[in-house]
């Protein structure tokens, strides 16, 4: 996941705790919100906050909220290992899998499920570079499976295209057919999901943004960076970094 440069400590843990306990008296979905404001404002100790309070009731959950914590892993777990701080990740890499494992044992074929499984075992190869082969080859095997179940499933799409994004050249890497995935899990967000504080939706379009600019396609990242603002205009890292500065590199490039 792209993560945003910087956190800001804006929240207490008693303070997320008495909003999320007023939340559940009052039978409202609970975690969403929250984590889509540490993600536009940068905030990561908010969002690991928000995640240990999912954890205190992690042994009594339903297999959706369970995904949704591995989500809510998946999302940490990236941003750790983006600011190496490996021995963390790992922590948070087991925690996810046991709870994957758990969601696969009772059903095996379940394609999000399996394409995260795929992802976390590749996240185990952030923290230790020597078990790359044999674990690149299980990652894979799983990501692939979850695709060829069901093509059109957002997580199969997305994770996928990583696999094809990071993977080296030699070895089936294609950072063309992984944007064609990225735009195509877009396509699919965009019709199927609610977008309103999907923190998903956004760091997809700024992975597809970021590509464009590697590519010195500096025209196309400003398109999907007004975008982006455009659904969400307080998205601190786009809004004061990512955005002026591809705006003034594509005016430059004009001249």
């Amino acid at each position: 996941m792209e993560r945003p440069k910087y956190i800001a400590i804006r929240i207490w843990f008693v303070s997320l705790l008495l909003t999320f306990s007023s939340a559940v008296a009052m039978g409202q979905t609970t975690y969403r919100e929250p984590i889509y404001l540490a993600y536009i404002q940068g905030d990561m100790s908010r969002w690991e906050a928000i995640i240990r309070l999912m954890e205190e009731r992690s042994d009594d959950i339903t297999d959706e909220e369970r995904k949704e914590l591995v989500g809510y892993y998946y999302g940490y777990i990236g941003f750790l290992l983006g600011t190496d701080q490996k021995d963390k990740a790992q922590g948070y890499i087991t925690k996810g899998e046991k709870h994957l494992n758990a969601l696969l044992k009772s059903a095996p074929n379940d394609v999000t499920a399996l394409a995260y499984k795929g992802s976390f075992i590749g996240f185990r190869i952030g923290t230790n570079k020597f078990k790359a082969l044999t674990l690149g080859k299980e990652s894979i095997s799983y990501i692939n499976r979850a695709y060829k179940l069901d093509s059109q499933n957002v997580q199969a799409i997305l994770d996928k295209g990583n696999l094809l994004y990071h993977m080296p050249g030699m070895f089936g890497g294609d950072k063309k057919e992984a944007v064609r995935l990225y735009e195509k899990a877009v396509l699919r967000m965009e019709k199927h999901q609610n977008l309103k504080q999907n923190w998903l939706y956004l760091n997809v379009l700024t992975t597809i943004a970021r590509h464009y600019e590697e590519e010195k396609q500096w025209q196309k990242a400003v398109l999907i960076y007004e975008k982006i603002l455009q659904q969400e205009p307080e998205f601190t890292w786009v809004k004061d970094t990512l955005y002026p500065a591809a705006k003034r590199t594509a005016a430059k490039n004009k001249k």
